[in-house]
């Protein structure tokens, strides 16, 4: 992905779990169970591979919508990156405010692939931002996540969610 001077941003997405049996059981239950318990689950099955990229010097999230956040009491993808910024040691911010209010959930693929947008907060210091979510199904939220932060100034950011229905 290219910055605003022209920069070319690594930007990498990985989904830890095929979207199946134990991982998919921990999602359900924490996204539509409100069982808060299984962010800690989810955070352990990818806080060792953020250890292993050195270089990320600041955690945020790829927030969900408002609505989900009233109805849930939770953001999901928050709580799941506020337990591997403690596995990690890490910071966490909230670099990310999605700007549209459409569900991802159960919409098909090629309305997935429109949605969401974000915009990024400056991020001052910090420019190797890894963002948090829980299951990686087409990639269109982190590749729109990647895209407003590469727009406020990352240097590379590496997208990781402990899901893939990829």
């Amino acid at each position: 992905m290219s910055s605003p001077t022209g920069a070319l941003v690594m930007v990498t997405i990985v989904g830890v779990y095929r979207h199946s049996e134990n991982v998919r059981h921990h999602v359900l239950q924490l996204k539509y169970g409100h069982e808060r318990k299984h962010a800690l689950h989810l955070a352990r099955m990818i806080a060792p591979i953020i250890s292993e990229h050195s270089h990320a010097d600041v955690l945020t999230w790829a927030s969900t919508n408002r609505k989900h956040i009233r109805d849930r009491g939770m953001d999901h993808a928050e709580l799941i990156a506020r337990h591997v910024a403690g596995l990690t040691g890490l910071p966490i911010r909230k670099y990310l405010r999605r700007i549209n209010a459409e569900s991802q959930t159960g919409a098909s693929r090629d309305e997935r692939l429109r949605q969401p947008l974000f915009v990024a907060r400056p991020l001052g210091r910090f420019r190797d931002v890894v963002v948090i979510d829980d299951v990686v199904t087409t990639g269109s939220t982190f590749h729109a996540a990647a895209k407003a932060l590469v727009a406020s100034g990352a240097r590379s950011v590496l997208c990781i969610a402990p899901s893939t229905a990829l």
